[in-house]
């Protein structure tokens, strides 16, 4: 008896983390997708004409965005709220996220065989 409980817990705990890791992805698809992230949380800020300035994947070269994510990003987001989730951005994001963002930045730069924008 005591073994199926053992069972049982471990199992609510299992399922319970899965729950939480996987909190980003819904019925609408997968959240981990860099153009839906970028256009979700990234855009909204840096528009044309925005005061935070314009970006989307062409505007930086691949070396350029892999050096912004690494050396910059943090610092110049770490006090972003996102107005729809009334949290920080750093905070909201997961790792994952904020790298398929990355990814999505890197793969269509100026220089890379794919440029693109956001509204393609």
């Amino acid at each position: 008896m005591k073994i199926l409980k053992l069972i049982v817990v471990m199992t609510w705990l299992f399922l319970s983390f899965v729950l939480i890791t996987t909190r980003g992805v819904t019925a609408g698809g997968d959240k981990d997708n860099g153009k839906e992230l970028f256009k979700q949380n990234c855009r909204v800020c840096h528009e044309k004409d925005s005061p935070n300035g314009e970006f989307t994947p062409m505007s930086l070269t691949q070396d350029q965005w892999k050096a912004f994510f690494k050396n910059k990003f943090e610092a110049k987001h770490k006090d972003v709220i996102l107005d729809r989730e009334k949290k920080k951005l750093l905070e909201f994001l997961t790792t994952q996220q904020i790298e398929a963002i990355q990814k999505f930045c890197v793969d269509h730069a100026a220089d890379s065989e794919q440029p693109q924008t956001c509204s393609e």
